[in-house]
């Protein structure tokens, strides 16, 4: 089974901020490498939804989000019938459950 995957606006906004950081301190190449490597993350959970890990914060566990790491990124999702839905990407030594609050 194939599900559907919906990056939500600020997961599509959190992935720009990422872009834009990366164009300016190392150039168009690596900003590039940088975010195909994340969608490919994400494009993946089109086959294993359930693949991720659980959150580190009980109350994101409890709501039903999982990430997916990405190297130094996290992609924050919630399956929720045959959707993924990505809320976040974050760089996973920052305090990304805070986004939830």
């Amino acid at each position: 089974m194939t599900y559907k995957v919906e990056i939500l606006p600020t997961a599509w906004e959190d992935l720009k901020h990422i872009e834009d950081w990366y164009l300016i301190q190392f150039g168009v190449e690596t900003s590039l490498k940088v975010s195909d490597h994340i969608l490919d993350a994400i494009e993946r959970l089109e086959s294993f939804p359930d693949s991720g890990s659980i959150a580190p914060d009980e109350w994101l566990n409890q709501q039903g989000y999982k990430m997916v790491i990405c190297e130094k990124y996290i992609a924050i999702y919630r399956l929720i019938g045959e959707v993924v839905y990505i809320y976040h990407i974050a760089d996973t030594q920052t305090e990304y459950t805070k986004l939830f609050y």
